[in-house]
């Protein structure tokens, strides 16, 4: 999604007003952040010149469908976030993907404000307590009978690495 901004580049002129819907169609973006599907983003905002910069100034919300990093469920959450980017005009340099030629790439924008408002890891709640690594279950819905001591075989060594009369 293209804005032209030939206008701000030239002059100097009113800001260009943003209210739109963005659909993140199968973006690589989406498998990246766990998320399963999202709605159209309403991105609400403007674009303006400011001292041979070009600033966006907007806003993003909407509802995605996540996997929790956890459990691996999935999961409904808000999704929003600022969008506060300041683009230099006199730099060209294969780096900035933001501006070619009279246009900006507000795509990339909304994406990279989009990633940048995610948490590390989603998750479905805060107190999800994940998978049993041992038989898989789910230990949100059930306990598992499983030997919680269980130690890998790899490291099973370096339980005795300091012996308990020893001085550390």
């Amino acid at each position: 999604m293209n804005i032209n901004i030939s206008k701000l580049i030239g002059e100097k002129t009113n800001p260009i007003d943003i209210s739109l819907n963005y659909e993140l169609n199968n973006s690589e973006l989406l498998q990246n952040l766990n998320i399963l599907e999202v709605e159209p983003l309403k991105v609400t905002g403007k674009v303006y010149k400011n001292n041979g910069r070009i600033i966006v100034d907007a806003v993003f919300s909407g509802e995605a469908v996540f996997r929790c990093s956890r459990c691996l469920e999935e999961f409904k959450k808000n999704v929003s976030g600022n969008m506060n980017f300041d683009i230099p005009l006199e730099e060209k340099d294969d780096d900035n993907t933001y501006i070619e030629g009279d246009y900006l790439n507000l795509s990339t924008i909304i994406e990279e404000a989009l990633a940048f408002s995610l948490p590390m890891k989603t998750l479905c709640k805060e107190e999800c307590r994940g998978l049993c690594p041992i038989c898989g279950q789910n230990l949100n819905l059930k306990e598992c009978n499983c030997d919680v001591d269980y130690i890998d075989p790899r490291l099973e060594k370096l339980k005795d690495f300091f012996s308990k009369n020893e001085e550390v």
